[in-house]
């Protein structure tokens, strides 16, 4: 009995020796200790560490950063003085990028104690909840997720992309990034290390072109791309996740192996295959998928020879590009917005046969991009054949001599380079691709060159005329 009772006393010590061996050991991966010469002398991947602050502005530290209790006039003057050092700075530079990232949550901070504090000397008892906070680049904003029913929003789960946890709604106030969708409790938001994905994708400016740029995990001296987490055998294993989008290894705090689409492999391979990607690869391929970016044709143009399909969608974008230009020109279009009503957000499908989207190449492969054309085409297409306005503008080839109008984006039709006339596809064939406009255009400019050659000429022939006669007159 008496060994039991020993037992139980020293069950508290054995527990408490337990938490500190857990924190110590959970230190060491917050807090790496210093390595050695060899490995500071290591080279850096400088796409995945956040950016501190550049040594040529620690100086000015103390009049950028502020704490929770700075007021107003404190950040007016670290805007002022922000400003200043931007315009100062050298272009595209790494304190011009730190500059202007650091002056854009400068003006979220202070909006939101311009907001604070206005509500705070109208109502006494009010807490502010949809303030805009401001941290490593993201906006967060509380989280308000809309469900059709009660069910749906019970049933549907939500992380947090700090720490992995659940984030139960009924219990826990949870806070979004505006901008690229992070989603953290509220007790992690001053912890958030990740920068946006807005920052990154707006300094980036297109999606990554080579296919998994690996580097290796003795680059990354052996630590997480983004939390800088040991990865290795000193304390306990933790399973480095290799990002095939950007080509880095993460560990399971940060890369959850999500399924996404990589554009390097769509570009060069038409590979639709999802790939394992990290959380912020997901976040930045998403805030990529809608923008028109992607030079298709110039980055890989032997996908146009092989695929049919992309054939089909480069000759309806050039059709729409012709149309839009009859439409753009006509009032009645313009006044019933045709052109917003059919495309809606994705105007750059008739504005150019040049650039893609992401979204755009998932919808050819799936064939769901030529039917969107094709109905934009046919309602585009009524409109110009039964408007007299675009009418008046139709073509008739002159080989034929055929009273049927013609357009540019007729199928048996065919447009000059040179002079922009439009004739039928067979006729200009039996003309052996000679543009009867063209020869006409070539004579004329032979006759002025002509006529003016005579011109000067008889005008030399004058002046010469005119010296004899002068040094005659003179003897």
């Amino acid at each position: 009995m008496s060994s039991w009772r020993e037992s139980l006393t020293s069950l508290p010590g054995a527990v408490a020796q337990f938490v500190n061996e857990s924190t110590s050991t959970a230190s060491s991966y917050l807090h790496p200790q210093s390595t050695s010469g060899s490995e500071e002398s290591a080279p850096q991947h400088t796409d995945y560490k956040a950016l501190p602050i550049p040594a040529s502005l620690v100086k000015e530290q103390w009049r950028l950063i502020f704490t929770s209790d700075a007021n107003i006039q404190d950040l007016q003057a670290a805007i002022a003085h922000c400003r200043d050092l931007v315009l100062l700075s050298d272009e595209c530079s790494e304190e011009r990028r730190w500059l202007v990232r650091h002056l854009v949550d400068l003006r979220y901070s202070l909006q939101e104690l311009e907001e604070a504090q206005t509500l705070a000397n109208n109502m006494d008892d009010v807490v502010v909840m949809n303030a805009i906070k401001s941290v490593v680049g993201h906006h967060f904003v509380p989280h308000h997720p809309s469900a059709r029913n009660r069910l749906q929003a019970a049933a549907k789960r939500f992380y947090c992309d700090h720490c992995t946890g659940i984030i139960w709604r009924v219990v826990q106030a949870a806070y979004i990034c505006s901008d690229c969708g992070y989603l953290v409790h509220q007790k992690c938001i001053d912890s958030v290390q990740r920068v946006c994905a807005h920052v990154l994708v707006s300094e980036r400016q297109y999606p990554i072109a080579e296919i998994c740029p690996e580097i290796g995990l003795s680059e990354q001296r052996y630590k997480c791309a983004e939390c800088s987490t040991l990865l290795n055998f000193k304390n306990s294993w933790i399973e480095p996740r290799l990002c095939d989008y950007r080509g880095l290894y993460y560990c399971p705090s940060c890369h959850w192996n999500d399924n996404f689409i990589v554009p390097a492999r769509i570009v060069h391979n038409w590979d639709f295959t999802p790939r394992r990607v990290s959380r912020t690869a997901l976040q930045e391929i998403q805030l990529f998928l809608n923008k028109p970016l992607i030079r298709l044709e110039e980055e890989n143009p032997k996908l146009f020879v092989f695929l049919e399909k992309l054939c089909a969608v480069k000759k309806l974008r050039q059709n729409l590009v012709h149309m839009r230009h009859y439409l753009a020109a006509c009032k009645l279009a313009v006044e019933q917005k045709l052109v917003e009503q059919q495309l809606g957000g994705r105007r750059h499908l008739a504005q150019s046969n040049e650039f893609y989207s992401l979204r755009d190449l998932i919808q050819a492969e799936s064939g769901a991009l030529a039917e969107f054309l094709q109905g934009v085409f046919k309602v585009f297409n009524s409109h110009i054949r039964s408007c007299d306005m675009c009418l008046a503008k139709a073509y008739i080839c002159e080989i034929c001599s055929n009273n049927e109008v013609i357009f540019p984006f007729d199928d048996g039709c065919i447009k000059c380079d040179q002079c922009n006339s439009i004739y039928h596809r067979v006729c200009l064939t039996r003309k052996n691709m000679i543009c009867p406009k063209c020869v006409r255009i070539q004579e004329r400019r032979l006759q002025l060159d002509r006529a003016t050659s005579r011109q000067e000429d008889d005008d030399v022939a004058n002046s010469d005329s005119a010296d004899a006669e002068q040094a005659t007159e003179i003897d």
